[in-house]
């Protein structure tokens, strides 16, 4: 006799548990076993245009500094005399005038997401999601002797690429949010619970680091090649924005170790290379949480209006990114 109708079907039904079961605890099992991806393969795809990306720049002219004149000989002036049996080049003196400092220029790749908000303790957070990389090609300067065999510097020398020499070491940033029109500058906050909250809603399946959790991160080689990938993912926050902000920029510094000095009487001043990001928010301040920020100077049709809105950045010109010394 066959096997009756209604126990062919339990038994169908049985079996089709225990497959379904079975991927399920393998599914869940596998991705346990992952946890948190270190090779390029395993980790979390974004969209191509999900991050935008600020390449390293770098200038020929941001190898050296100067001529200054040290704040020895400004502050010293009884200290210029006319020796009898040296040149007057080798006192100290005038060895103090027209110093150039010459030394090596790197800087990191920086990408990032648009400013996003979200709510954390019942506060209202901004916050900025970046990721920061070492793809050297830094420049050196490059002595040459002339005809007299002088030293002389000619157009600085590019790393090789691929080259194993480690320049940066550490990713120390500075993020500063700043409001022109408000007078207003909000800096980089640490805030309990909100980098944890970020991480579940960005799922960049990368550990993520606040902005003194990535100082201790070690920024590694780049390379194309490698099968690990060593860029280093990070966040910044901030609190208590003005909920009037319509335009606004986000400076970051530590991305470089370009500097530019600036002689002001008889002392100096050491400015910074840093990247500005300019966005903005066309909301208002009911339900902030639901205002989209876009990233980039808007581009208008009505003359006025964009001057209007150069204005609001300090522009002459759109620009979504500079660079500038502070």
């Amino acid at each position: 006799m066959g096997i009756p109708r209604s126990r062919r079907v339990a038994r169908v039904l049985r079996v089709m548990a225990w497959v379904t079961l079975g991927y399920c605890t393998v599914t869940i099992s596998g991705a346990s076993a992952q946890g948190i991806p270190t090779s390029r393969t395993s980790e979390r795809r974004l969209a191509p245009d999900a991050l935008i990306e600020i390449a390293p720049a770098m200038q020929y002219g941001e190898t050296f500094q100067g001529p200054i004149d040290l704040p020895l000989t400004v502050k010293n002036p009884d200290l210029a005399w006319d020796p009898h049996y040296s040149p007057k080049s080798d006192t100290l003196a005038e060895m103090a005038r027209d110093v150039v400092f010459r030394g090596e220029v790197y800087c990191l790749d920086f990408a990032f997401k648009p400013v996003r908000m979200l709510e954390v303790g019942g506060q209202t957070v901004w916050y900025m999601l970046y990721r920061v990389r070492y793809l050297g090609g830094e420049l050196r300067p490059q002595v040459e002797p002339d005809k007299y065999n002088n030293e002389v510097f000619a157009q600085p020398a590019t790393a090789p690429a691929g080259s194993a020499e480690q320049m940066p070491g550490r990713f120390l940033p500075l993020f500063r949010l700043q409001v022109r029109n408000l007078r207003t500058e909000y800096l980089d906050q640490i805030i309990p619970g909100a980098k944890a909250a970020i991480a579940a809603k960005e799922r960049v399946g990368r550990p993520l680091y606040d902005s003194v959790e990535v100082q201790t991160m070690p920024i590694k080689l780049w390379r194309d090649t490698d099968t690990i990938d060593n860029s280093v993912w990070g966040v910044a926050t901030w609190t208590h924005v003005d909920p009037r902000t319509d335009f606004f920029s986000v400076q970051v510094a530590g991305l470089t170790n370009a500097q530019r000095l600036k002689q002001e009487g008889s002392s100096i001043k050491y400015l910074q290379k840093n990247l500005v990001l300019n966005f903005s928010r066309p909301g208002d301040t009911v339900n902030e949480l639901e205002d989209r920020i876009r990233y980039g100077v808007p581009a208008l049709s009505d003359p006025e209006r964009q001057r209007y809105v150069l204005q609001q950045f300090g522009l002459e010109e759109r620009l979504d990114h500079l660079w500038i010394y502070r």
